[in-house]
């Protein structure tokens, strides 16, 4: 398993298609920044480290944009295996597919885990840069961020085992990437036009508490844990779901 892993994120510090993200987040973070500066001081509205924390971390969801950049990454580390043979030469040096599958699953989560708080860094010194952070940064405040990012973050990684999922069934990177896009517009599309055609209150509730949109539940400042710790826990088994969906899929792969 330790030389899957070394090896894993060898690929992941080479592969082209990481760097083109990063630089592609740090470019709209930049673009972003600039257009918010200059709105804001059009309509006199600071820009501050808290105010752009907060906004980032509250429009995070599971949108078309996400899944593409998010599913690229995974079709990059995954499918590219399988046109190079990797995967079979692993096997038959005598790692075991459950190891192998891990081991991509470990690396990609660390992939978009870099590119999320890349997001987040920028967003958030470049808000103090322009000024300040908006308010003491006390240790309730740390304390606060932290459990933004962690709670968000998982909710987010769970989410995006559904491109893990994709990138190992259909081992075509142009395939796994069209679809993921197709599929994350669509639901996202879904979740904010069901309620407003069926207009259920069981609907919304339950909506409520799906990874889509419970994602923005964890950057609220006071947070409801009876609400927060079910979404947590539908997000955790949601995962859990896709990740032996994978494996099921990967078992049966005919890789001769």
């Amino acid at each position: 398993m330790r030389e899957l892993l070394s090896a894993e994120f060898y690929k992941l510090y080479k592969s082209l298609g990481f760097r083109v993200c990063l630089i592609v987040f740090f470019v709209q973070d930049i673009i972003y920044l600039i257009s918010v500066g200059l709105v804001g001081d059009i309509l006199g509205i600071e820009l501050t480290g808290d105010f752009q924390f907060q906004y980032l971390l509250g429009s995070f969801s599971g949108s078309s944009v996400s899944g593409m950049l998010f599913g690229f990454i995974a079709a990059s580390l995954i499918t590219s295996d399988y046109k190079s043979r990797d995967i079979q030469c692993a096997i038959a040096q005598g790692h075991s597919r459950a190891h192998i599958m891990f081991s991509k699953i470990i690396v990609y989560i660390v992939a978009i885990w870099i590119l999320s708080l890349e997001d987040i860094l920028v967003y958030t010194i470049g808000g103090c840069i322009c000024g300040g952070f908006g308010k003491a940064f006390t240790l309730n405040v740390a304390g606060y961020m932290l459990r933004s990012i962690a709670c968000e973050g998982f909710v987010l990684t769970m989410l995006y085992m559904t491109c893990v999922f994709l990138a190992f069934a259909l081992t075509s990177k142009a395939a796994s990437v069209s679809v993921n896009l197709l599929l994350f517009f669509l639901v996202d599309l879904g979740v904010q036009i069901m309620p407003v055609l069926f207009q259920s209150d069981v609907l919304e509730k339950i909506l409520g508490y799906m990874p889509f949109s419970s994602v923005r539940e964890m950057s609220q400042v006071d947070i409801d844990w009876s609400h927060a710790g079910i979404s947590l826990a539908v997000a955790a088994a949601y995962g859990a779901v896709m990740i032996v969906a994978t494996w099921l899929t990967f078992r049966k792969r005919d890789l001769r």
